[in-house]
């Protein structure tokens, strides 16, 4: 290695490491002031949480997903559940007979069926027809561990009312400053942009999406005390199925990672709106 590429590699590397500190410091800061300024206020609210998922034929990922949420949800009646399947998806069936468990009744749900092309069309679609007051983009894949995370999610939204705000949550990512794979956020953000995820992609980014725009904008917050757990079929050979091979062929994560180096300007624009 020259000389030239020897201290461009130095360079890269004290970057990334002042960027996790300052996101570090800046992020525990921000969490403790919260928490401070709030500690002797009794004005948390509760919000309609509108869980918005995008399946296809992953019925029994969808069935142990569903089982977490109702064991550590302190008041499932005040969760919407809305689900979209596309229209040819050969497991509808299996979804509906799931739900219609009586273990499940006091879950408000909804199954929408159409033909999307893009994981954040499948959300937009989903938000849109959202009444709750926090808009939460969530995964089959993944389970619910914290017991009473609905009530966090009031605790956290009601210190950033009446303006956009999002929420990170610990879903065992290596820095919890730097990135969330389940952002949360509130209507105002909503409103604010017009969209959950940005649709210029084929299928990923939506979170990162989401993380990017409230680095530059730091409206976030994180809670350490939500906690989730994925089941990704990146890590885990047992998970891949039909659906996760549909997600990566012809090079999609590639094709999608230079339309992000590309939108950069749109996401400086987008930011703006939220300050």
């Amino acid at each position: 290695m020259n000389k030239k590429k020897y201290f461009k590699s130095i360079n890269k590397e004290l970057f990334k490491g002042f960027n996790r500190l300052y996101w570090f410091l800046y992020t525990e800061f921000k969490y403790y002031y919260f928490k401070y300024k709030f500690k002797d206020r009794n004005e948390s609210k509760q919000y309609k949480i509108s869980l918005l998922l995008p399946s296809r034929e992953r019925s029994k990922k969808f069935k142990r997903m569903l089982d977490s949420l109702i064991s550590t949800c302190s008041n499932i009646s005040r969760i919407e559940l809305l689900i979209l399947l596309d229209t040819d998806d050969k497991e509808k069936i299996l979804y509906e007979s799931i739900l219609s468990n009586k273990k499940y009744s006091n879950l408000n749900h909804k199954i929408y069926l159409n033909n999307l092309s893009s994981h954040a069309k499948r959300n937009n679609f989903l938000a849109m027809k959202s009444v709750g007051d926090i808009l939460f983009p969530i995964n089959d894949d993944i389970t619910f561990i914290s017991k009473h995370w609905d009530k966090e999610i009031d605790n956290e939204f009601s210190k950033v009312v009446n303006q956009p705000y999002c929420l990170w949550v610990d879903s065992g990512q290596k820095y919890l400053y730097l990135h969330s794979d389940f952002p949360i956020v509130n209507k105002e953000w909503y409103k604010k942009l017009g969209y959950i995820g940005s649709e210029f992609f084929n299928f990923w980014y939506l979170d990162t999406w989401i993380c990017d725009l409230c680095h530059r904008s730091k409206k976030f917050l994180i809670s350490k005390k939500i906690k989730l757990y994925q089941y990704s079929a990146h890590t885990i050979k047992e998970e891949v199925d039909n659906t996760h091979l549909k997600n990566i062929k012809d090079d999609i994560p590639l094709k999608d990672k230079i339309i992000w180096n590309e939108t950069v300007g749109q996401r400086i624009k987008d930011a703006r709106l939220l300050v």
